[in-house]
């Protein structure tokens, strides 16, 4: 009778360990993967007439899908209205000689402004202030 006892009193233990194993390989999966969020690695180069500003050329780990005007909040002093940038680390457009702040996207002029634009993974950003060439 104490053969059995012991032998049901170890199953009892063992089983308990199981479930308490297992259960916190199951919850804790879940929530460690829907917390990382996927990075892209982008370049953002700020240029005044042609030569680069403090902080001008910056490799940036964000978000995939960041928004590049949030992005240019965090890591620049910015001036704008309604998604416009008048102003990057105090080198502000002047209208009277017709420069403006201008992005070129992977080398080539943005399609959208930078209110819409999202990043992805290896982007080249290039921001120029100089006369606009339209």
């Amino acid at each position: 009778m104490k053969k059995w006892l012991l032998l049901l009193a170890s199953t009892l233990v063992l089983v308990g360990c199981g479930e308490t194993t297992q259960t916190e390989e199951v919850t804790s999966t879940p929530v460690e993967s829907s917390e990382q969020a996927v990075l892209a690695e982008v370049t953002v180069s700020v240029t005044v007439d042609g030569e680069e500003i403090d902080e001008g050329e910056q490799v940036l780990e964000v978000e995939e899908g960041a928004i590049l005007l949030d992005v240019m909040k965090e890591h620049y002093e910015l001036e704008e209205a309604d998604g416009f940038i008048s102003a990057i680390n105090g080198h502000e457009q002047d209208e009277e000689a017709g420069k403006y702040w201008l992005f070129d996207l992977n080398g080539e002029m943005a399609e959208v402004g930078a209110a819409e634009l999202e990043l992805s993974d290896g982007d080249l950003v290039e921001w120029k202030l100089e006369a606009f060439e339209g």
